[in-house]
């Protein structure tokens, strides 16, 4: 797992470009270019907190011009053992999927190839 100042970097389940990092004071809801860095759309003050999903304090979320509600009802939590199998399925039949399709084009170019000649 990579980390950033010193914590792990969370991914999210459905949401292949966002991520929890840390930023040295707070954990933020952020996109992979500012991982680590104090730019996001959620925080987390708990620097004391190895990992988000252990803290009990409230998540603030940015209203978009300068002030950051409370959100009580926001969580962090780790994936069951189900969700990560399901995940990994969900990958490997996307990467059959693609590699299917890949052959698929060959064979259509090397048909279309033959019959130029």
């Amino acid at each position: 797992h990579k980390q950033v100042n010193a914590r792990p970097v969370w991914k999210h389940a459905t949401h292949e470009d966002r991520y929890l990092a840390f930023d040295g004071v707070a954990w933020l809801a952020q996109e992979r270019v500012n991982l680590g860095r104090a730019d996001g759309w959620l925080e987390l003050f708990d620097a004391g907190c190895v990992s988000p999903d252990q803290s009990r304090q409230v998540w603030n979320a940015s209203d978009g011009k300068d002030g950051w509600p409370a959100q009580p009802t926001i969580t962090c939590r780790r994936p069951t053992d189900a969700e990560v199998t399901a995940e990994a399925v969900a990958a490997s039949l996307l990467a059959e999927e693609e590699e299917a399709s890949a052959r698929s084009a060959r064979r259509k170019a090397a048909k279309k190839g033959k019959k130029k000649r």
